[in-house]
This record gives C-alpha cells, structure tokens and sequence, in this order.
C-alpha cells in the first residue's frame, strides 16, 4: 500500500493535518493510521463521569476525515523505516510513503512510588476510560494525586455527586501553580473547597497500600488518606518510540526534535503536537508545553510544509483556561513568576471591573485582570485573568496581543466592542484600564 502523505495518529494534530493536508494537496493520496476504534477528545476527559452522559458523548467524530477523502486505518504503526520510506503496521501491512506526518501525541506521566499500580492513569483508551468512569462513580472516596488542569477539572466535576469525597495532593505549595501566580491558584482552591473538596499541597505521596479493598495514600508529612479509588494526575510525557527506533533525533529526556517548519531529522518526516518540541515563542527556550491548541496550530503548519517550506511555527505562547465551580480562569505567555525566574524586568498592570454596566444588572459579577510587561520595550509578554466564562476569550484575544508584539500604549489605545449586557463598560474595559497603569508607572 502507499500513500502520499502518511499520518502516524489520530489525535487533534492528526486530524488537523490530515484535513489541512488534503485543502493544500487536493489531488494527493493521504492516509491517517489510528490505534483506536473510537478515539477520544482528551480536552473532554475530565467530564466523562457527570456532566457527558457517557465516553460515547466525548468521541472525536470521524467525518472530517471522510469529507477530506482521507484514508482511515485502524492499526498500530510499530516501525518507521525512513531509508525506504515505509511504515510497518502491528497487522503486518506496510504503507509507502512520500510524506509523513508523525502524531504520536503523549503518554501518561508516572512516579516511582510504592503501590503506584493501585491508580488509575488520564489514559486517552475507550475501554479503559470506560472501566475507570464505572469505578470512580462508584467509589465514595476517591484521591487525585496531582493539582494540574486535569486534576482539579476532575476534582471539580467529580464533587458534583452526593456523598463523595475529593482530595488532590499537589507537591507544589498551589494547584495549577505551573500556570497562575498565587492569587489566581488561592481563587481557583476556594472554589474547589467551596464543593467540598480536600486539598494537601506542599506535599508528596510516599506510597500508596491497600488493606483488603481500601487503599490508603500516605503522605511525606506521614498522613494516611483513606480511598476507594486513585487517579494519577501529573501530566504527560511525549511518546517518541516510533522516533527513538527510527533514530529520528529525539531531544534528551524530551520529545522529538523539529525545526521552524516542523521538520525532523530525518528527510520527509515532520512532527507534530505532544511528541514534537514545544519552544517558547518568547524565550525561545524549549519548554514542555502539551496542549491540543498547540497540537493543532503546529499541525497546521507542518501540513502547509509538506512541498514546500514557507509557514515557521514562530513558538507557542502557552494560553490556557480552566473553569472551576463557576469561576473562569485564563493565563497566556509569562506569570509573574516566570518573568522572575527568568530574570526579566517587568511592570504590572492590574485592573478589577464588572462584566456588566451599570453594575446592578443581574449576573454581574468582577473580572479581574493581571497584565505582564517588559518593563524596558512594554511589551505585553504574559497575561492571567479571572471571572465569568468571557474570560476565556479575553485570554484568546491577549494571546493574539502577545504574538503581535503589542505594547502597553498600543493595548491601552485600542478599540474594543462594549455592550451593557456582555462586557465592562467602555470608560473601564480592563485591558485598557490595565494598559494605563503601566503606562502610569
């Protein structure tokens, strides 16, 4: 079998690419390998126990690759031989290719510790999500190690059943410290702790036991939590396999090495999304980002590559947002944190306003706006917010600033739409409110 453009996973990068491919290359032969039947939507994991009435409800559907005229082969790629341009497949075929595309995407994170086989794992498995969700709604006591997106998302949907109880270590003195500066994690466990859940940070597990059918995690300050069940929480690492057996250059303890377009080492083979190098569109610096919106934009991009170089992936900028018991938590580019570590000078600029104006109207509620500057160019380098759900899409439009270089004069000069019922009013909308404070000091 050949093709002219090969697909190595069926995540959002490859269907990204895949139906990117067949817009550039309306005359090529494209053929998408995927491992499962029924591929999930990893973003929509955490929600698969209350909120969707089951996995069915969280399938990535197949019909964009059907309307692209791409080939969907349900196997396992268990060999690249990129000297004879072939891909070995699990079954025993083998494809020829012109192009290809690797998405192998990531693998669960784990950590050495003792009875760690007693958790379950943020696996992207239908069968095995489907045995997890029958347990965790089962189970009353249920223990998240790890304090990530992922954990408090799952945290916070699972509280939303009766007579459960939810507790998350984080070894970190916050959850979601990686992403938010302190005031913005300290919101987000309100929340949680809002919806009963117990949260132990600052702490690691030392190991996990089981006495009959009860386990228990004991932590590093000696603590014994009682559960019923375990889910590992503690992020992903790039599942470079396929690379390491080709000896396509994989960076040390890292993913899979790419260049601007998104070119491996090895000639006619890209890489995209949670298996590829992530590298910070600030800095530069590698930085081990792994989201589908990333996945997504770098699968773009490989995929207009393909004959020709002419689209560089410029870096990525990180932007992120969670919802957690009714609060709406955006962050994009540098915390201010991370402005710190990296030893770089910065202004803030901080404003706090209604979502609604005049403010009595009903549902108004703050929205609360933190913007990083270079302090010598002002340039926006990093932004969090907090609020209603329009935050996420003010964090979107930040995250636009920040890959248009966009200073604070610029920012705080801008035009924005404003209604009374959808925004802040125009006299205080807070990225501009924000702006002038900097542009103040």
């Amino acid at each position: 079998m050949k093709a002219d453009i090969l697909i190595i996973g069926g995540g959002p990068a490859g269907i990204v690419s895949a139906v990117t491919a067949r817009q550039k290359n309306p005359k090529k032969t494209i053929t998408l390998v995927r491992r499962e039947e029924k591929a999930v939507i990893p973003c929509g994991l955490p929600y698969i126990f209350k909120r969707l009435k089951s996995i069915d409800e969280d399938i990535m559907p197949d019909n964009p690759l059907k309307k692209a005229n791409v080939n969907l082969l349900i196997d396992e790629a268990v060999r690249i031989e990129v000297k004879k341009k072939k891909v070995v497949l699990k079954k025993g075929e083998e494809i020829g290719y012109k192009k290809l595309i690797l998405a192998s995407g990531s693998e669960t994170q784990l950590i050495p510790v003792q009875g760690i086989d007693y958790a379950w794992q943020i696996k992207k498995d239908y069968q095995y999500l489907s045995q997890m969700r029958r347990a965790l709604n089962k189970a009353r006591e249920i223990v998240i190690i790890g304090g990530g997106f992922i954990g408090v998302e799952l945290a916070e949907e699972l509280s939303g059943f009766k007579n459960k109880e939810i507790s998350i270590i984080e070894i970190l003195d916050h959850c979601l410290s990686v992403n938010f500066d302190d005031e913005f994690a300290e919101a987000a466990e309100r929340k949680l702790k809002e919806k009963g859940v117990n949260i132990y940070t600052g702490v690691r597990v030392k190991k996990i036991s089981q006495n009959k059918k009860i386990k228990y995690v004991v932590l590093s300050n000696g603590k014994k939590i009682r559960a019923d069940e375990i889910v590992l929480s503690i992020g992903a690492r790039p599942n470079v396999e396929l690379a390491e057996k080709a000896e396509i250059r994989v960076e040390p303890k890292g993913a899979v090495k790419v260049d601007s377009y998104m070119r491996t080492s090895a000639k006619d083979v890209f890489a995209v999304g949670d298996c590829a190098q992530t590298r910070d569109f600030i800095t530069g610096k590698k930085v081990p980002i792994m989201l589908a919106s990333v996945a997504c934009a770098e699968a773009r991009i490989a995929a207009a590559n393909l004959y020709k170089a002419k689209v560089r992936n410029p870096g990525t900028v990180g932007a992120f947002s969670t919802f957690i018991n009714g609060l709406t938590l955006g962050a994009v580019g540098f915390t201010q944190k991370r402005a710190k570590t990296e030893g770089i000078d910065i202004l803030i600029g901080k404003a706090e306003v209604p979502n609604h104006h005049p403010s009595k109207l009903p549902g108004t509620g703050p929205i609360i706006v933190k913007l990083i500057f270079s302090r010598k160019e002002k340039l926006l380098i990093g932004a969090e917010l907090m609020g209603p759900e329009s935050v996420a899409e003010l964090t979107n439009v930040l995250s636009l600033a920040i890959q248009r270089k966009i200073t604070a004069s610029q920012l705080a000069f801008s035009q924005f739409a404003t209604h009374p019922l959808l925004t802040p009013a125009p006299t205080v909308y807070p990225l501009i409110s924000a702006s002038l404070e900097v542009l103040g000091k």
